[in-house]
């Protein structure tokens, strides 16, 4: 099993081919704390082989500098079906929408994907203020 990618975006659809709009951020701007972000999503492609067909369950985490989580962990059985004749593997595409989520302070978390039970990857997000406007400085 190996991830083919994994990212953060504004907007994701994997009902056919995905399509995803905003694409790799990694930082969150919050004029304040605790703010909540109104949605994003979380989108994982992972290749398992010949051999590894079967059940998987696959779970995401979003937990702060202190791993503490901070939603409950969102966990889902998968069914990686037989790849076609000619194939030695099968690629799974997982987009989740991730609504409302809470952050009680400025700094650093990580969206970590598991696969049963094995953390495969990580995704770096950062909390932080907007920058300053120049026009909002005195002169």
């Amino acid at each position: 099993m190996d991830v083919n990618f994994a990212f953060l975006c504004d907007y994701a659809d994997n009902s056919a081919k995905l399509t995803a709009v905003g694409v790799g951020f990694d930082t969150l701007y919050a004029p304040k704390v605790p703010t909540r972000h109104g949605l994003f999503y979380a989108v994982i492609s992972i290749r398992f082989s010949i051999t590894e067909f079967g059940s998987h369950k696959v779970g995401l985490h979003l937990i702060d500098v202190d791993g503490n989580p901070q939603i409950p962990p969102l966990e889902a059985t998968i069914s990686v079906t037989q790849p076609p004749t000619g194939y030695l593997y099968r690629n799974q595409l997982i987009a989740l929408a991730l609504y409302g989520v809470g952050f009680a302070r400025y700094g650093d978390y990580s969206v970590r994907w598991t696969v049963d039970g094995r953390e495969v990857t990580s995704l770096p997000l950062k909390v932080v203020e907007p920058p300053k406007s120049p026009l909002s400085s005195s002169a």
